[in-house]
């Protein structure tokens, strides 16, 4: 979780879509969560979607890190609107910064390749 720690205190990024999976590849455990010092992140966030299987548990620790007004906090399970409502937010030439776990780093990539914004990871060599 030190990298999330990292993110969190560049001034610059302020808009932020957290995918928070709990699968097998991810650890079940997500109680890392409290670990990370969100409260620092607090007054400089313009707003957050909490995303994946457990945006649940991301929203709570946002509020109860002091995010507010809450409303520039979302709760949005389904990935492409997530992100459709990330993007919908950020002006042109700025940055929606993606944050996820293992496992909807997979989810994200694959949903940019199906867009065509990105290139699968892999081809075969016939291709």
């Amino acid at each position: 979780s030190l990298h999330h720690f990292a993110l969190f205190h560049a001034p610059a990024r302020d808009r932020f879509l957290h995918r928070n999976n709990d699968d097998i590849a991810d650890g079940r455990d997500v109680s890392w969560i409290w670990d990370v010092d969100f409260e620092g992140l607090m007054g400089q966030v313009r707003f957050v979607i909490a995303s994946g299987r457990r945006a649940e548990d991301m929203a709570l620790r946002l509020k109860y890190a002091g995010l507010s007004p809450l409303e520039n906090l979302m709760v949005e399970r389904d990935l492409a609107v997530a992100l459709y409502k990330g993007l919908e937010g950020t002006p042109h030439g700025e940055t929606l910064y993606v944050i996820p776990t293992y496992t909807a780093l997979l989810e994200v990539r694959e949903l940019l390749t199906k867009k065509g914004y990105l290139s699968p990871f892999w081809r075969d060599s016939d291709e």
